[in-house]
């Protein structure tokens, strides 16, 4: 998916997630990009945050065993030009 959302939160522009499990604690939920048409797994150590353009496609693999606890934000502002 994308992070654009829609009306009042249209104008996200990054993304950010901090990893706060173990990634000893959960199997599966991986986070996950596409770039170029390739697959690229987000580091998963805890403390981890990823940074990212809110328009780049990426998904969380569904989770397995464990549980993966995150924190999910979005930096907003003008639309791009």
């Amino acid at each position: 998916h994308l992070d654009f959302g829609t009306g009042e939160i249209s104008s996200r522009k990054l993304s950010l997630t901090i990893q706060l499990s173990n990634p000893d604690d959960y199997e599966g939920g991986d986070l996950q990009f596409m770039i170029n048409q390739k697959i690229v797994n987000a580091p998963r150590e805890k403390g981890t945050i990823i940074i990212f353009p809110s328009f780049i496609m990426h998904r969380v693999t569904p989770i397995t065993k464990g549980i993966r606890q995150s924190i999910v934000g979005w930096v907003s502002g003008a639309p791009f030009r």
